[in-house]
């Protein structure tokens, strides 16, 4: 079961359209831009942050292969888009703070649109307004105040946020698809190197990919409702997937990894957890069992060989090779003995009636899930603690569900191994709602 993470306390606001679409510019520049009959969402990313974070990693792994395919990747940008929207690069990528009313913009280092340091504002924003129709997007001063008009309705800050964000959140905005998939590989890189660093001993600290990951005129204020919470004053969803990934990296309560067999990346519950989800073990075991019966299969050929080389002469001796064939399969045997992985964790039932739940450990997850399944089957009850809603609501009122899986280690003693699962149901039960247990 795929683990989640939440930056619960956390706020802020984001805008996305419905529908996208992909214009080439004069120059034969590939854009994305919110189609013109396109509605648009106001959201908070840090709810979706999860997610948000897995999307965009997805699409730079994607384009980080060799061979990936550019429809691929551009339906990856377009679903991206309808889900979180762009990632307002106008803002993120220059030092100038509302841009707009400007002669110049100072370009951050290491930007991913231009190598350039300076650039006059009004070239700049046609960067990003390629489409745009004149009277379509303009500004004007009222009473020493700029304001931003816009043939189309689209949000209004009006003096909370920076004044660049009106054409930001304007149908009229677009971004290149270069710049977005650039954006993406980034952050897939750093957290291959991340995932590197992490298995080496360093004798001192490692700034990784130093100057790609430099978030600049973050602010926040503190509100309190029903509780406080930390609202962030983002000046694009580039800045905020950074705070996100960083605070994804550094909490200690996540553990940011890939999956060994699909290479995804994936929050796991501990160290120990080395897949993203039980499909991914059952392959990588399906594997090691194959290559083990490849590797006998090769052993049994060769001697089948060696001994049809036999003479006349060795016959005396087929009675040893016969032993030696019995000594190979007490040898299979234990080497299929020693392979076999003792794989237990902490499991829950849970009535989806009533929602409540019995969280046990369990040191043969297989065999407990086998058994829920059998008792379902018969109508016979898995537990006693949940025997008298088994009756009441019936077997199919119930569902089992593997919380967390763990591997006994091979130096490990199986009182050890009890022990430790024993530490992990009591972390669960501690966690859970006590009114919703069995």
């Amino acid at each position: 079961m795929k683990k989640k993470f939440y930056l619960n306390n956390f706020k802020t606001q984001w805008i996305k359209y419905d529908d996208y679409q992909i214009n080439i510019d004069n120059n034969g520049n590939e854009y994305i831009v919110p189609n013109k009959d396109s509605n648009y969402t106001i959201y908070n990313p840090f709810e979706v942050s999860d997610k948000l974070l897995f999307d965009l990693i997805d699409l730079g792994d994607e384009a980080l292969k060799k061979d990936s395919d550019k429809n691929i990747i551009k339906k990856k940008i377009l679903l991206f888009a309808r889900n979180y929207g762009l990632l307002g690069l106008i803002s993120s990528s220059v030092y100038n703070r509302n841009i707009i009313g400007e002669e110049k913009v100072l370009f951050t280092e290491n930007n991913i649109i231009t190598k350039e340091k300076l650039m006059d504002t009004s070239e700049y924003m046609s960067l990003f307004t390629p489409f745009a129709l004149e009277g379509d997007i303009y500004t004007r001063t009222f009473d020493d105040h700029l304001t931003v008009f816009k043939a189309e309705d689209s949000p209004k800050f009006y003096g909370k946020r920076p004044l660049i964000l009106d054409v930001v959140f304007s149908k009229f905005y677009a971004e290149q698809l270069n710049w977005i998939i650039e954006f993406a590989k980034n952050i897939s890189i750093h957290l291959n190197q991340l995932i590197i660093y992490k298995n080496i001993s360093l004798t001192e600290p490692v700034t990784i990919m130093a100057g790609k990951f430099k978030a600049e005129k973050i602010g926040f204020t503190i509100s309190m409702f029903d509780k406080p919470e930390i609202n962030w004053e983002f000046d694009s969803l580039e800045s905020t997937i950074e705070t996100i990934y960083a605070f994804a990296l550094t909490d200690e309560s996540f553990i940011l990894t890939r999956c060994e067999y699909c290479k995804k990346a994936f929050v796991a519950k501990s160290e120990r957890e080395k897949y993203c989800s039980p499909s991914c073990r059952n392959c990588i075991n399906v594997i090691k069992s194959r290559n083990k019966k490849k590797l006998i299969k090769d052993l049994n050929e060769n001697e089948t060989a060696e001994k049809n080389k036999l003479t006349k002469n060795d016959i005396g001796e087929v009675k040893g090779v016969k032993n030696m064939k019995i000594d190979e399969k007490k040898k299979e045997a234990i080497y299929e003995y020693k392979e076999r992985k003792t794989t237990g964790g902490v499991y829950k039932i849970t009535n989806i009636v009533n929602d409540k739940s019995l969280i046990r450990c369990e040191i043969d997850l297989k065999s407990m899930e086998n058994r829920f399944n059998f008792s379902v089957s018969t109508g016979s009850c898995v537990n006693i603690k949940i025997q008298k809603d088994w009756k009441e609501f019936g077997a199919k009122a119930f569902k089992f569900e593997i919380l967390e899986e763990i591997e006994m280690e091979n130096d490990m003693s199986i009182i050890d191994f009890k022990k430790e699962l024993k530490t992990l149901e009591e972390k669960y039960i501690s966690e859970a709602n006590k009114e919703n247990l069995y």
